[in-house]
Formats: C-alpha cells, sequence, structure tokens
C-alpha cells in the first residue's frame, strides 16, 4: 500500500530533490536594503547583544561532541555548566520557580535605560506544564489542581554575575509570578465576545511554551497545549478559550497586568519572533507546534515609535494576522470582512463556520485550513536571520506522514520586506542519520547569523533516534561551503529537553534550560534521572544552566 503524502510532504520532495541547484540561488542584496536597525534586534530571539567583532564562522567554533546518553550536560572541552534557577529555588518575598523550565528572556537591568548589561538582568523563565508525579499531584484535589496551576507560567527573576558565577537576587522587587492563577487582560476583536464567555479579564497563563521579546522590552510568552486541562482541571472554571494566546508581561513593572493579544489569534502557540518593518509596524511570525498545522504572521497596524514605550505597549492589540500558503507562496489574510473565504466557509451540517472575526481569532487553525493554508510538519519555532532578514523556520516531525526527523526551512519575504503577502522558500538543512540530528525545535541566532539548534526528539537507546543520543544542541553556519552543516554542541541530560537558549549580551555565558530530565520515571523509588536533584533527593529537577566558557563576541 502506497503512503499517502501530505501537501506539505509533496512540496518538501520537490525542494529537497532541487536542493543542489537551488542552494545558490539565495536573493543577494539582502542586508543592504533591510534596515539594519531592525535587523539586528532580532539576533539572540530579540535579546540585547552587543556589535560583534569579525564575520560569521564558516565552521563551528568549538570541537564538536559526540553522542551521549549521559545523565549530565555533556560540554566541548573549556566550557562548563552552572545549575540556577531551578524548579523550587527561592526567590524571596514567598516566592519559588515553577516548573518545567522552556523559554528563557534575558533583559539586562539598564535597558529602558538603552544598556546592555552582561552582568545585571531580569530574566524571564517559561513553565510549561508540570509533572504529577514529581510535584505531589496525583490524586485530583482542589488543592492538587491548584498546585499545579501555581507551577506553571512565568517566574520573573533578577540575577546577577558575582566572581564569575550567577546568582538569583532573593527578594528583589522585580521578582514575580505570573501563573496560571493570575490576573490577565484580554485586548483586541475577541475581548468582551460571546466566543470567550464575555471576558475582558481572565485567570491565568498556561501552557508556556517558548516566546519572544519585544524592541520596547517584553516579553511574549506562547500558550500551546492548553485544551487538555479542560478534563484535568474539570470543576476548578477553568476555560479553554482564555488560553492558547500569546501573553505579554512587562517585566520591568511588577505591578503591571500582563495582557493577551486576541488579535495574534488562538492556536498551539510555540514561539513569537519579532521584527520592526521598514515601514515601522511590528511583524511577529508564529508557529502552530501541531502536526498538520500552519505558519502565521502578525502585522501591527500602529507603528512602532522607539521614543514612545507607552504607546508600543499596545501594538500587539491591533493588526493583521496571515497564514501561509507554501504552494503558492503567498500570505493569505485571516480577516472575516475582508476574505470572502471566511465568509462562506461552511461546517458539515452547512452552518456558516464564522460569523465574525472574534470567531476567526479563537479557532485561527480551522480558519487557516478554510482558506487553504499549508499544513505543516509542527512548525516549532521561527526565527530571523540577524543580517539577512530571512525567516528560519524549524518543522519538528510529523509520522504521520513518514517525516520522523524534521526540517528546517528558510524563507524569503517578497523585496525583502516582512509585510509583504508574497515569499519564497527553500530547504536549509535536513534531518536524519546523514546529518547526524533530529526534530529540531527552538532556534536562535548569534549576531553573526550562525543558527543554533536545540532538538526536541524521542531518545534514548534502540529507537530510530539513537543516532542522537539524548537531546542536544547544534550550530549551523548559515554561509559558506559548510552551510546548513549541523555540528553538535551539547548534548542534555536523560529524557530532558534543552530549550530557549538565550546569550548575556556580551555572548560569554549562554542560558539554556533543561526540560522534563527523568520525564518517563514511573515511580519515585527508581527514577530514570538525578539531574540537578537537591542534595539527600534522587528526584530530578528542571532547571535553567548558565553555559561558560564562551569568548564573547569577538572574531572567532
Amino acid at each position: 500500500m502506497t503512503e499517502h503524502k501530505s501537501i506539505w510532504q509533496q512540496l518538501l520532495d520537490r525542494k529537497i530533490s532541487r536542493r543542489s541547484a537551488i542552494q545558490g540561488a539565495v536573493a543577494t542584496g539582502i542586508a543592504a536594503t533591510l534596515p539594519g536597525q531592525a535587523a539586528k534586534a532580532v539576533s539572540n530571539n530579540g535579546a540585547p547583544a552587543e556589535q560583534p567583532a569579525g564575520k560569521p564562522g564558516l565552521r563551528a567554533p568549538f570541537v564538536s561532541s559526540k553522542a551521549t546518553t549521559a545523565d549530565t550536560i555533556t560540554l566541548p572541552r573549556g566550557y562548563s555548566f552552572q545549575v540556577l534557577a531551578p524548579w523550587g529555588e527561592d526567590m524571596g518575598n514567598g516566592l519559588s520557580i515553577g516548573f518545567n523550565h522552556d523559554y528563557v528572556g534575558y533583559f539586562p537591568i539598564d535597558m529602558l535605560q538603552g544598556g546592555k548589561s552582561s552582568e545585571d538582568a531580569l530574566l524571564t523563565i517559561n513553565h510549561e506544564y508540570v509533572n504529577p508525579l514529581f510535584l505531589g499531584t496525583i490524586e485530583r484535589t482542589p488543592a492538587n489542581m491548584e498546585k499545579e496551576k501555581r507551577a506553571m507560567g512565568v517566574s520573573v527573576v533578577r540575577v546577577k554575575r558575582v566572581n564569575g558565577q550567577w546568582e538569583i537576587v532573593k527578594g528583589d522587587p522585580h521578582n514575580r509570578r505570573i501563573d496560571g492563577l493570575a490576573d490577565i487582560e484580554l485586548t483586541g476583536p475577541a475581548a468582551g465576545t460571546p466566543v470567550v464567555k464575555g471576558a475582558r479579564t481572565v485567570k491565568g497563563t498556561i501552557g508556556n511554551c517558548s516566546g519572544g521579546q519585544t524592541p520596547w522590552g517584553t516579553l511574549l510568552t506562547c500558550e500551546e497545549n492548553v485544551d487538555g486541562y479542560t478534563r484535568q482541571w474539570e470543576g476548578t472554571g477553568y476555560e479553554a478559550t482564555h488560553q492558547g494566546w500569546i501573553t505579554e508581561i512587562d517585566p520591568f513593572d511588577p505591578k503591571s497586568t500582563p495582557k493577551k493579544h486576541t488579535a495574534m489569534g488562538r492556536f498551539r502557540h510555540e514561539n513569537a519572533a519579532v521584527t520592526i518593518a521598514k515601514d515601522g509596524r511590528v511583524v511577529v511570525y508564529m508557529g502552530d507546534d501541531m502536526r498538520d498545522a500552519c505558519v502565521y504572521k502578525y502585522v501591527s497596524k500602529g507603528k512602532y515609535n522607539a521614543q514612545d514605550r507607552k504607546a508600543n505597549l499596545n501594538l500587539l492589540a491591533e493588526g493583521d494576522l496571515y497564514v501561509a500558503d507554501f504552494a503558492a507562496g503567498k500570505w493569505l489574510l485571516l480577516d472575516y470582512d475582508r476574505n470572502p473565504g471566511l465568509k462562506s466557509a461552511k461546517k458539515s451540517d452547512g452552518s456558516p463556520m464564522f460569523t465574525s472575526q472574534a470567531d476567526i481569532l479563537v479557532d485561527a487553525r480551522a480558519a487557516a485550513l478554510a482558506v487553504k493554508a499549508t499544513p505543516t510538519d509542527r512548525p516549532e519555532d521561527i526565527e530571523i536571520h540577524p543580517i539577512t532578514g530571512e525567516v528560519y523556520v524549524a518543522l519538528t516531525n510529523n509520522s504521520v506522514h513518514g517525516n520522523y526527523f524534521g526540517q528546517i526551512v528558510k524563507l524569503t519575504e517578497d523585496q525583502n520586506d516582512w509585510t509583504s503577502e508574497k515569499f519564497r522558500w527553500e530547504v536549509f538543512a535536513v534531518g536524519g542519520p546523514q546529518s547526524g540530528f533530529s526534530s529540531p525545535d527552538n532556534l536562535v541566532f548569534d549576531p553573526y547569523g550562525n543558527l543554533w539548534m536545540v532538538t526536541d526528539s524521542g531518545t534514548g537507546e534502540d529507537t530510530i533516534y539513537d543516532f542522537l543520543g539524548n537531546n542536544s544542541m547544534f550550530f549551523f553556519p548559515t554561509e559558506g561551503p559548510n552551510k546548513g552543516k549541523a555540528y553538535r554542541f551539547c548534548t542534555g541530560p536523560v529524557e530532558a529537553e534543552m530549550t530557549g537558549p538565550v546569550w548575556s549580551p556580551d555572548g560569554k555565558t549562554l542560558f539554556l534550560a533543561i526540560q522534563h530530565p527523568g520525564e518517563d520515571t514511573q515511580s519515585l523509588d527508581n527514577p530514570t534521572s538525578t539531574f540537578a536533584a537537591l542534595p539527600g533527593s534522587r528526584i530530578p529537577r528542571p532547571t535553567l544552566v548558565a553555559i561558560s566558557g564562551f569568548p564573547g563576541w569577538k572574531e572567532a
């Protein structure tokens, strides 16, 4: 029986078969025509970075490590790691770090004054979900369900580098937890409408996966897997339509109320790559981390003003949401009044699928498929090359269609304009034993334009992923003869993902989250990992680590 290939797989096959012919067909002159200041803002996942000296690396600036299944972080010679901000760590003022770290944001403490401190910062840490065995919440009691909600969301924590080591500043007034019970404002077209039960303020942010940083110094935390909690937290008042959005948090104002921006659509948000277009509008690229789901972008109505932070805080409340049609190389507008295909879309019983813009936004995935956007293979992260402005998309895998190892593709907007409605795209790298990596997840560009990637793969021995070992971090040159070649930088602990990579502005510290070590543990008496366990305990802890040994942004 011949396996049915999805539209995306058919498109990929064509691209991969011509890959050698099109590798040299990347548009020239992009760096010269893109606005330099905007392009620089998207290296380091939007976190500030010092201007690098030298040129992009044509090969890895380290001796590539080998695959391993060791229960530690395996680094190249000359590098070391420090456990920082593990689950349960005291932040002072009765606060503690949440569970299952994901995206990490780096906000220099002097950022709003134009500074780029590499010694003193506010870190934001996403907490995606909990492990009831480790948290002690297997029994479905009201107290345990509340404990789970409290362990999710986001931690904002001040850290300082003292004598070469990072430490939490306990009791700092910026330290806060925005958890699954926090008050959060809804903005945009869906706020106050029947599809969100009339709500303008909702409880909590959960499923906090990856995210992004804005040029005006806020965090965008992305709510991914949220629908299953309707059953898991039954009877607690949990409302699924109040989750699955992008939430904006101001780490510099501990009294501020976070905002969920409904104009950016509701789906399994994995990321938010933010940049400023030539005309000053804000553009955010987003992935829907699900099999056969789509790639989106948001274009603000208003324009960014570097001198007016207060006005910038409203830029994500009103704008246009688009979804990608890779077959045609077009962005399709998801607007009820301006796209006739949305008004004519019908349910199986013949009734209208949508009756308002709020309907479209609360189920953006259904709207995307209704206008024939391209279902892809789990777009987990999207990042923008800081020199060329090209948009890189990590497509993790899709076993339903035989894609077990994933790809990284890149697209170039027409006229090198991020607000364009046309684009072209190509394959950058293909996962599998031949390339040494599998299942690309979070991406980050360094200021030179080199790509770093962490994996989200099945791990361990006796699987199709055994060539990978534990989940790992890879380095890719994006130009020269080794363009697209993967070099393994480090490998994580047993059953863990490494997520949320971000550098200090000087490039000397890499912050990396270690999520769900020992995830397959069945009994506390026999954990499969003990990574970052407290002294006297064998329970592994998700944590943030600080990796040192990098020379900083200077010529390799």
